[in-house]
């Protein structure tokens, strides 16, 4: 009988270490199959424990497959079944990585050195974030109704945060009722539902080139694909579009037109009734991704896509992520009345409808009025915020080799770079990397593009979300000194 080790001064039980030393034998061939194992009593002896110690770390053995008893009779080591090399990689595991549908790999972050300014976040401010209103709608939805809130909910959601949705909508002129909103687990969660929806393997998405990196890699895990469209000063080319539409007839298209991630770009209404009459010739849905709708600054509010949609081909995602707590994972979806039971289907194959509680608590939030003085809070803020930006990138990112976006409202600023070391795609890793080392963390413009689509030259996002005045003014000053320092 091979020896066993009791370390009786640790956390871990005596029968515990007798089963996990035994399988690990086991494991290694020291027992072979067949083999009988010391009979309880006898083992128990030699251990110096008692005969129960023992017969709790067989039935542990017998429980993880690894021995097997019969009555009367010994406790043997179980045949099992050798393991294949073909699924193994070097260290002896599975291969997951031969398994998965998807080849795209985690984005690989730059480390900053010294007083790092990170232009990176897309979430609002905790620092901003009305934490006491929380508590107190937490505890208001929860005495209103704990029962009926903690049990399964509706797949579609909270109906008074739905009404109160609905409303809104309505207000920006959007044909929306309650019974067309579905929550969701924030917009990213609502454009899975969408695309699990509507689209089979092999599809084709069109998409803004630059664009939401996270919905390409979405499109992709779906076994679909992501067809770019160039974005121009006031939108998408909508040429190009035709010309996408013609060549790879998309299942849909997804689109930003406000405050549009990465490059700031707020389109226009001219633009959207074009892009509109468009999509309605080819029958083409939109699926319009509201993300920071709310974070207009400049100008007059342009209504939304969905406001313009007389046919109901308009999926309008929204989310309350970018204005409040990202943790809550509050969503919502507006789309057709003939699509939305489709898309509950969808979702209650998945996670049953999620989570009533959070979603009760921002009704609360809203019915009270302090959602809005919070938006008009975070509007004197980041209004701020967006001027010192769009005054720093004039001051410090100048030259012909250089062009910034002027956002009207959002978080992001798009940075195009040309010429010289900083002028190919192949360059923007190089650039990025100096600018790390200066202290300054960006969101790479390659990341941006779907696959297969190669951008001219180096480009890079920058988001205010979570960097104050001060931070801006000294991020962009760094930027400018690091591509002046790269000029040829």
């Amino acid at each position: 009988m091979l020896l066993l080790n009791l370390d009786r001064a640790s956390a871990v039980p005596l029968y515990l270490q007798i089963a996990q030393q035994l399988a690990a034998r086991i494991d290694a061939g020291a027992l072979a199959a067949g083999e009988a194992l010391s009979p309880t009593r006898l083992l128990a002896q030699r251990l110096g424990v008692n005969r129960s110690t023992v017969c709790r770390a067989y039935a542990q053995l017998q429980a993880s497959g690894h021995v097997e008893s019969s009555a009367g009779g010994y406790t043997r080591v179980r045949a099992r079944a050798a393991a294949t090399d073909a699924a193994r990689t070097s260290d002896g595991h599975f291969d997951w990585g031969s398994r998965l549908r998807s080849a795209t790999s985690p984005a690989q972050s730059v480390q900053a050195v010294g007083d790092g300014i990170d232009f990176r976040p897309l979430a609002p401010d905790p620092r901003l974030a009305p934490m006491d209103a929380l508590r107190r709608a937490m505890k208001l939805a929860l005495a209103d109704d704990a029962a009926s809130l903690l049990d399964y909910p509706s797949p579609l959601g909270h109906l008074p945060l739905r009404q109160w949705i609905a409303e809104r909508m309505a207000r920006l002129g959007a044909p929306v009722t309650a019974d067309s909103v579905m929550l969701c687990n924030g917009a990213q969660h609502g454009l899975d539902l969408v695309f699990r929806t509507l689209l089979a393997p092999g599809a084709n998405v069109a998409v803004e080139a630059p664009g939401y990196a996270c919905a390409n890699a979405l499109i992709a895990q779906h076994g679909a694909n992501a067809i770019g469209v160039p974005m121009r000063n006031d939108g998408l080319d909508l040429a190009a579009l035709g010309a996408v539409i013609a060549q790879h007839r998309p299942a849909a298209l997804y689109t930003m037109p406000n405050f549009q991630n990465p490059t700031g770009i707020t389109t226009p209404i001219a633009h959207r009734e074009q892009l509109m009459r468009l999509c309605e010739t080819h029958a083409l849905p939109i699926i319009e991704d509201g993300f920071a709708e709310d974070m207009k600054y400049f100008g007059r509010a342009v209504p939304p896509l969905k406001a313009l949609d007389r046919q109901g081909l308009v999926i309008h995602v929204g989310t309350f992520s970018k204005l409040l707590f990202p943790g809550l994972r509050v969503g919502w979806i507006a789309a057709s009345p003939a699509l939305i039971p489709a898309l509950a289907a969808t979702r209650g194959t998945a996670d049953l409808g999620g989570s009533a509680l959070p979603a009760a608590a921002l009704w609360q939030l809203c019915a009270s009025g302090e959602f809005d003085r919070h938006l008009r809070r975070l509007h004197t803020e980041y209004r701020r915020r967006m001027q010192r930006l769009i005054r720093a990138t004039r001051t410090w990112l100048t030259g012909e080799r250089v062009r910034c976006s002027v956002p009207q409202g959002g978080y992001v600023c798009w940075v195009e770079v040309d010429g010289g070391q900083a002028g190919t795609h192949a360059d923007e890793a190089e650039l990025i990397a100096a600018l790390a080392a200066a202290g300054v963390r960006v969101t790479p413009g390659a990341g941006c593009y779907p696959a297969g689509h190669t951008p001219a030259g180096a480009a890079f996002r920058l988001s205010i979300a979570q960097a104050d005045e001060a931070a801006i003014e000294r991020g962009v000053q760094r930027i400018g000194e690091v591509l002046r320092a790269r000029r040829p």
